[in-house]
């Protein structure tokens, strides 16, 4: 049984695992835009503003008198009826980012 004890310990139990080695990419904003955000934005529910071409003053409006960092930190913190991350609990800062950057090419804001 000594020869199986010595195998198991030069095992490379210490090295990460390819899993653990690979940091996942962040999910694209339309992704999240579909999956959280839609369901409001899409179509205004509780107040929220809504996306698409139609509404690209309003969004360019806002991405002016605002500016996009304070829209993305609303969007991480959130705001009025909007919950923090829009529910995404796992979603990070740069995955938030991506979701409102996605929401403003939809709209056409400039």
């Amino acid at each position: 049984m000594l020869p199986v004890l010595l195998l198991a310990a030069c095992s490379d139990s210490d090295a990460p695992t390819a899993a653990a080695a690979t940091q996942a990419e962040p999910r694209s904003g339309a992704l999240l835009y579909r999956q959280f955000c839609v369901t409001c934005h899409g179509s205004g529910v509780a107040g929220a503003p809504k996306v698409g071409k139609e509404n690209r003053l309003y969004w360019s409006h806002e991405v002016e008198e605002e500016g996009f960092d304070t829209l993305v930190q609303e969007a991480i913190n959130g705001v009025n009826a909007m919950p923090p991350r829009g529910n995404c609990f796992d979603c990070s800062d740069e995955e938030v980012r991506n979701a409102v950057i996605h929401m403003l090419q939809l709209s056409g804001a400039k």
